[in-house]
């Protein structure tokens, strides 16, 4: 059996040109990534290639039906990557700057199986940032993604009185507009017999992540925060 020349990496709305037929005005195209001799892939995000439907099932060898629920199945993998990468930094970039016992504490309080395998929790700790600005910094299927402290956002978390977790919202940048949002949030966890926290974070999602985390964590997320707009 022949082994393809690509692989699907998703669906781009930023290039509408088919770069295999010339054809413009494309609602989306697909993205394209090349594959060596032993079908692994052979390239960066510069030898992507965007294609019409039409063209990259022409160029796979597959019906055009095939081609665009491949290309949503990899655009939702893609997403689904930059959800845990953004989670992975709201989580543990604030501690780049911390002690390397509040490293260990944060890093085991969320992975005891690996301080029993004497992992080190400051080198993990690395690995898993790098790993996840790789993620968001990849530009095969769009635009790199925010990654860095500085582009974190405040989210007012609401708990039940069980500890769960009831709204996210992201604060205002307004400050009129931010003290009522506060005044309302305290009002409905006070009804609810709950209680409000804010976290900084790259988007919701993040931002529910570390509210369930515990206390360090939450505190040097506080101080991440603030440090990067002094």
């Amino acid at each position: 059996m022949s082994i393809p020349k690509w692989t699907i990496k998703g669906v781009v709305e930023d290039f509408d040109t088919c770069g295999c037929c010339g054809r413009r005005g494309l609602k989306r195209t697909v993205a394209l990534m090349p594959l060596d001799a032993d079908g692994n892939e052979d390239g960066t995000a510069e030898d992507v290639a965007y294609y019409g439907t039409s063209c990259a099932a022409t160029a796979l060898g597959w019906r055009q039906g095939k081609v665009t629920d491949a290309a949503r199945a990899a655009q939702v993998e893609r997403n689904q990557r930059d959800d845990y990468a953004r989670r992975m930094i709201s989580t543990y970039a604030p501690l780049e700057s911390a002690p390397v016992r509040d490293v260990a504490r944060v890093y085991y309080s969320r992975n005891q199986h690996r301080r029993d395998m004497g992992v080190k929790a400051s080198v993990e700790v690395a690995k898993l940032l790098a790993e996840a600005r790789a993620i968001l910094a990849d530009t095969t299927t769009g635009p790199a993604r925010p990654s860095r402290i500085e582009d974190f956002r405040r989210y007012i978390v609401i708990l039940s009185s069980g500890g769960q977790i009831y709204l996210v919202r992201r604060v205002s940048e307004e400050e009129t507009a931010r003290r009522e949002q506060a005044a309302a949030a305290q009002r409905r966890a006070d009804e609810i017999r709950g209680s409000v926290l804010v976290v900084a974070a790259l988007d919701s999602e993040a931002a529910r992540t570390v509210a369930y985390a515990d206390e360090l964590t939450r505190e040097w997320n506080a101080k991440a925060w603030q440090a990067a707009r002094a």
